[in-house]
């Protein structure tokens, strides 16, 4: 059985690095649902078909595919410095979703990005048991 994508509901996550510590930072992240999620992929990749051939094309990204998941993904964090968390609504691909805005965006560590991205995107995806079946 596949269990469907729990839209809205969020986790608390601690980066890799900082699981030993004894004051991590927990962010919160949301599972992206599956038409954003495709949505979001067409757009951070343009595919070119002339006859059979097929290129994809990344070079037309104004922004890199990580910094845009996390923008959509990331509902909110504890303990990040003195930085105080704050969304705002925008429109993305005609339906409203919250956004961590640009500047806040900007002050997390590229690697810690990376990795929130990573986790961010598996949220929409079959687990490895269901894999099997």
């Amino acid at each position: 059985m596949i269990d469907p994508i729990a839209v809205g509901l969020s986790i608390e996550y601690v980066i890799e690095k900082d699981r030993a510590s004894n004051n991590p930072t927990i962010w919160i992240i949301g599972s992206m649902d599956s038409f954003t999620q495709s949505k979001l992929l067409a757009s951070l990749i343009d595919v070119k078909v002339e006859g059979e051939n097929v290129t994809w094309d990344k070079s037309t990204n104004k922004q890199h595919p990580d910094f845009t998941i996390v923008k959509y993904g990331l509902k909110g964090w504890k303990n990040f410095g003195k930085l105080e968390f704050r969304s705002e609504k925008v429109s993305l691909f005609g339906q409203e979703i919250e956004s961590v805005p640009d500047d806040l965006l900007k002050q997390i560590p590229l690697t810690i990005v990376q990795e929130l991205a990573v986790v961010i995107w598996k949220g929409n995806q079959v687990s490895e048991d269901l894999k099997k079946n």
